[in-house]
């Protein structure tokens, strides 16, 4: 056997391997995209299927709030407006924590109808929060999403009219002259 002969054997030999190296690197890859992508069409289906039909909000969320003093979180109130009265209102107070700019407060009422408003009262300012939505979503690990699709509770779409972005309610921008619906 030459030397052109062996190099001729190794050189086919090393494309082999890094062709089968290349399959598995794709193979691995393709199995990835196609798990985002199942994952993404079944979060969609749950979506619309499931999630847009929940009418009843249950549990206690956080709302957060941004911009007001800590004499302000003292004394929180909370008005549930269902149709045009007011059926539930109470107090409550915020724990302000110095290390974050947002505080946390959880909202007290725990059932009620997706259409019903929420008035908070804090700092002087009303803040109308209405249309709770939930949206369809997978908790994620290391490596991608970990167990079934769920529903999980979204936030407010609407902040005192306009679309309620992060859904955080700043203090510049809450109602000073609002009237309270009747009881």
């Amino acid at each position: 056997m030459t030397t052109r002969k062996i190099f001729k054997i190794i050189a086919i030999f090393i494309a082999i391997i890094i062709g089968v190296i290349l399959l598995l690197i794709a193979f691995v890859w393709g199995s990835f995209e196609w798990n985002r992508y199942s994952k993404k069409k079944e979060a969609i289906r749950m979506q619309k299927e499931v999630c847009d039909t929940i009418t009843n909000v249950e549990g206690k969320f956080s709302i957060y709030l941004g911009g007001f003093a800590k004499k302000e979180l003292k004394e929180i109130h909370f008005y549930l407006q269902q149709n045009k009265l007011l059926a539930k209102d109470t107090v409550v107070s915020a724990e302000p924590n110095d290390r974050v700019e947002l505080q946390t407060v959880i909202m007290p009422f725990e059932n009620f109808n997706v259409n019903d408003k929420l008035i908070v009262y804090i700092g002087k300012r009303y803040y109308v929060l209405w249309g709770f939505s939930y949206t369809a979503g997978y908790n994620y690990g290391m490596f991608g999403p970990v167990g079934p699709c769920e529903c999980r509770g979204g936030s407010y779409e609407k902040i005192n009219g306009k679309d309620a972005g992060s859904g955080t309610l700043i203090k510049k921008y809450g109602l000073i002259d609002y009237q309270l619906p009747p009881k």
